[in-house]
């Protein structure tokens, strides 16, 4: 028998698993975070982890605000 684990809020990523997510660049997770949108914790080695949850309510906030530009762009 093979279990299958279900993605969870409080998994960790890198900032690359961060990007595919959002659409974005490694970089551009980078900005992100530094700016104070996206939450993340570091290594002791200075690794920047980030929480699912916190990514797809980013992710889920951009794609609204994308949405909400193309219905001002269609009036």
């Amino acid at each position: 028998m093979s279990l299958k684990k279900v993605a969870g809020a409080d998994d960790l990523m890198t900032a690359s698993d961060a990007g595919r997510i959002l659409g974005v660049s490694v970089d551009m997770v980078r900005l992100l975070a530094r700016g104070g949108s996206l939450p993340f914790m570091s290594t002791i080695s200075g690794v920047r982890l980030f929480r699912r949850g916190d990514v797809e309510a980013l992710a889920r906030t951009r794609e609204r605000a994308k949405s909400s530009a193309r219905l001002r762009r269609a009036r």
